[in-house]
């Protein structure tokens, strides 16, 4: 069947379409998120793909989720930020206590931007790109979903109203002080800002990597930034 080439972001080699499924190239964390949506399947969590099997080049195949992702909050409908907080409350839910979590609180599904969040309609539907997924503690998924959903320094998004998106999404995921999810969303941008620099610091990086360390220390440095003039606001 014909493949065809999908966004694969910066970490992945390879993603393609085939039919109704996806393809992509394996890497370390594929064995854990292959085994995390598998009991995700089982204990009937709906957002995210199903893990297919090995095909015989050796690539996950997970079944193909239509839609698409989003960059702006045009591009998103009224309650998706509170949908999107249940989806990740619902997945920290499923995990919390299993063997996959370890001794952490839950499995974390570590990048879920809107980036990695399919869309429908305005509404998002399914988290993918599962290969950064780990035992965590919810509050670093949580303050990464809430910063890269809500707070953009860049695409003229009114600060009001990223506030409002700020409060629907913390609603939609509940039980957590508004003071904590802005130090969580600090604390991502702090992470990334520290870990890029780290590894520009890194001998022979590939060109491609390090343009996109410089891109993200840039993206973290903006929304940082931002969040601390506007902080009052995002705490209402």
């Amino acid at each position: 069947m014909t493949e065809q080439p999908l966004a694969g972001g910066h970490q992945t080699a390879e993603v393609v379409r085939v039919g109704d499924t996806v393809r992509r190239a394996r890497d370390p964390g594929s064995a854990f998120a292959a085994q995390v949506l598998a009991h995700l399947e089982a204990a009937g969590y709906p957002y995210a793909p199903r893990h297919l099997g090995i095909d015989e080049r050796g690539r996950d195949v997970l079944d193909f989720i239509p839609g698409t992702t989003t960059d702006h909050p045009s591009q998103r409908a009224p309650g998706a930020y509170a949908l999107g907080g249940r989806m990740l409350r619902d997945l920290h839910a499923a995990t919390a206590g299993h063997p996959l979590a370890g001794a952490r609180e839950c499995v974390i599904h570590g990048d879920p931007g809107p980036f990695n969040t399919i869309f429908r309609e305005g509404l998002p539907v399914a988290f993918i790109d599962w290969s950064s997924c780990r035992p965590g503690d919810r509050m670093d998924d949580l303050g990464y979903l809430a910063w890269t959903w809500c707070v953009q320094a860049e695409g003229q998004v009114p600060i009001a109203d990223q506030a409002a998106h700020l409060r629907e999404l913390r609603d939609g995921y509940g039980d957590v002080s508004p003071e904590r999810l802005v130090e969580a969303m600090i604390g991502r941008q702090e992470h990334i800002i520290e870990a890029e620099t780290a590894r520009l610091r890194t001998r022979d990086l590939p060109p491609r990597r390090r343009r996109h360390a410089e891109a993200a220390i840039a993206w973290a440095t903006a929304d940082r930034a931002l969040v601390l003039r506007h902080r009052a606001m995002l705490l209402q």
